[in-house]
């Protein structure tokens, strides 16, 4: 018979009444100070924020030992419940119970294939030059925002990639209004991640501009298949746009998906 092997207890950082160690998180760089954390305590770690408990893992050995599903089902964090405010119930922040989820696993799956990324190099490639030429452009002793480019490089990635639409974020001075509206909302759900429910209740300025944010990022979703379904051509497109229009969802029971819902995966 084989003994069972000793629980260790998982180490955490002391906190503070009722917030936990929600001040631990405080600052501008949250993620660094996870960094820190990690450095301090170990691969793993847990917090307790305000009433609930986080467990954070750091090494690739642990975190390979989660991403394995056939023991581990996909749990949405703090993080993604944030922003299922933003998405609602989209591939990435849906549980696995939904239906939604399983349609939109079913349909997007091909897309995200060794081949299918392979057909995205050419975008891939176009925005991440426009990056490099801003950099050469500038002068030896400018600073580089290497956080705002990279926000810009992913966004305008996924507009080209997925819905063959520029946000020419390398262009202009002015961010397009679509990623505005996304870095806002970002920052919302992680500047919420750091606060108490009551505040986050108080807070009716950023909920009223969350809902501005997201009518705006809807706007343009609508218009861009509305666009596209008034294509002649459509069926030549293989974004991940056309993919969402015109993908079955071949499983027993479940029915096709309409336009208006496949948009927020």
């Amino acid at each position: 018979m084989v003994a069972q092997a000793a629980l260790e207890t998982i180490p955490h950082p002391p906190g503070h009444p009722i917030i936990g160690n929600l001040l631990d998180l405080q600052g501008e760089t949250p993620l660094l100070n996870l960094v820190e954390l990690a450095r301090i305590y170990g691969p793993i770690f847990r917090l307790e924020l305000a009433g609930r408990s986080l467990i954070v893992l750091s090494s690739f050995e642990l975190v390979n030992e989660v991403c394995d599903d056939h023991r581990f089902d996909k749990f949405l964090g703090p993080g993604l419940m944030q922003a299922r405010v933003i998405v609602g119930d989209g591939l990435f922040t849906a549980w696995t119970h939904e239906p939604n989820w399983k349609r939109a696993h079913n349909i997007l799956t091909p897309s995200f294939g060794s081949m299918a990324i392979r057909s995205y190099l050419p975008e891939m490639g176009d925005i991440a030059t426009q990056l490099v030429e801003k950099w050469s452009r500038l002068n030896p002793d400018e600073d580089i925002d290497v956080a705002a480019d990279m926000t810009r490089l992913t966004l305008d990635t996924i507009g080209l990639c997925a819905f063959s639409y520029r946000f020419n974020s390398f262009y202009s001075e002015q961010p397009h209004p679509f990623v505005a509206a996304m870095t806002d909302s970002l920052e919302y759900a992680t500047a919420s991640l750091g606060k108490l429910p009551i505040q986050q209740r108080l807070n009716m300025r950023g909920r009223r501009r969350l809902r501005q944010d997201v009518s705006t990022m809807n706007a343009l979703v609508d218009r861009l298949i509305a666009s596209r379904q008034e294509d002649p051509d459509q069926d030549k497109h293989d974004d991940l746009l056309q993919a969402m229009l015109a993908g079955v969802d071949r499983n027993p029971g479940n029915d096709w998906i309409s336009s208006t819902s496949v948009t927020r995966f």
